[in-house]
């Protein structure tokens, strides 16, 4: 049991575990003190689809170790998932909450808050200096986006909306926006909450996001094609939030940058429900 439990009393527990309002909220987890498998939360762990995955030069990958996936016992919040991408891998990714256990499909018209506490570091403990992706909202081809967010950490961690590409010229990168970002050091656990509206008209979905626990105010910078619509209060980004055959969360360390670093993952209190309260890592 994590530590920040042992606080409660088991009483408190119960009642908790009781309660249908949190029971009936939280509609998908991914706890590895309950279900150790990979598989009994995710559809799998995506490490790549060697040769074609490959970083340079197709098969520099040939003999470098295998990305994987292992439960390790954090000081702070006992079990945690540590997700590891060797150099010269280009992916190493939770792929979908499509357990044999714990199941969530995205449908169109879903309103959903996706809540994580993550930090990151290097088998070397060298410095991620590149844009390195670590969470995907991602689109299943064929597609007008990708993925309709992202989120990538090169010590400062970004938040980031992609617009689709209905005429199928040009790069992912040229239709960015940066909707939030912060200086976040390695090794350092920190928490985050996505909420996410799928639709497909465009600026028909919803974005907002906490940091640590605090909702943060949003803005388009360094955006070159596109820009999502922001609310005048700034919390709330209008997108194209669904797209593709249908879309889904990836967790990990990926893209080409990645190539550079032996890089680790780490993922614990991970949950997708319908309230903010449900899914805020404590």
């Amino acid at each position: 049991m994590k530590m920040f439990k042992n606080k409660i009393s088991l009483i408190s527990v119960g009642l908790l575990l009781m309660s249908p309002l949190a029971s009936a909220d939280v509609i998908w987890s991914a706890d590895p003190e309950v279900n150790a498998k990979v598989e009994d939360s995710f559809k799998r762990l995506d490490p790549g689809n060697y040769p074609q995955d490959y970083c340079w030069d197709r098969g520099d990958e040939a003999g470098v170790k295998e990305s994987s996936v292992s439960t390790i016992d954090d000081p702070k919040y006992g079990t945690v998932w540590k997700v590891n991408k060797p150099k010269m891998r280009k992916r190493a990714e939770f792929a979908r909450a499509e357990g044999q256990v714990n199941h969530y499909s995205a449908q169109d018209g879903d309103d959903v808050y996706i809540g994580w506490r993550w930090k990151i570091d290097t088998e070397d403990g060298s410095n991620i200096k590149d844009e390195v992706t670590v969470f995907q909202w991602k689109a299943a081809a064929p597609h007008d986006q990708n993925y309709p967010l992202n989120m990538e950490y090169d010590g400062t961690l970004t938040l980031n909306a992609f617009g689709p590409n209905y005429e199928g010229k040009g790069w992912p990168s040229q239709r960015r926006t940066v909707l939030w970002r912060e200086e976040i050091p390695q090794d350092q656990w920190v928490s985050f909450v996505v909420r996410v509206k799928v639709d497909r008209e465009d600026f028909g979905g919803i974005v907002q996001f906490w940091y640590n626990g605090e909702e943060q105010t949003l803005a388009n910078t360094k955006f070159k094609q596109y820009e999502a619509k922001i609310s005048k209060d700034g919390k709330t980004a209008f997108h194209r939030t669904g797209d593709g055959k249908f879309v889904y969360p990836k967790w990990g360390v990926y893209n080409r940058k990645s190539c550079n670093y032996d890089a680790s993952a780490y993922f614990d209190d991970m949950k997708i429900g319908t309230t903010l309260e449900s899914v805020m890592p404590l």
